[in-house]
């Protein structure tokens, strides 16, 4: 579960990084919009997976 959560967390920071430097150059704004959008859908789904598990675990 955890290691699964890792690699998710991963795969998102290396996706903002390079959004960052290729795409959006010095485009603040798109920047700030697509990093808190992705940290509200990996807070989303961190939770929900969370919840599974301990409904499923009891």
């Amino acid at each position: 579960m955890f290691i699964r959560i890792l690699i998710i967390a991963f795969v998102i920071g290396y996706f903002v990084w390079w959004v960052n430097n290729r795409v959006l150059g010095k485009n603040l704004k798109i920047a700030k919009v697509i990093a808190a959008t992705l940290i509200v859908t990996s807070v989303i789904y961190l939770f929900l997976g969370s919840l599974s598990y301990l409904i499923e675990r009891v």
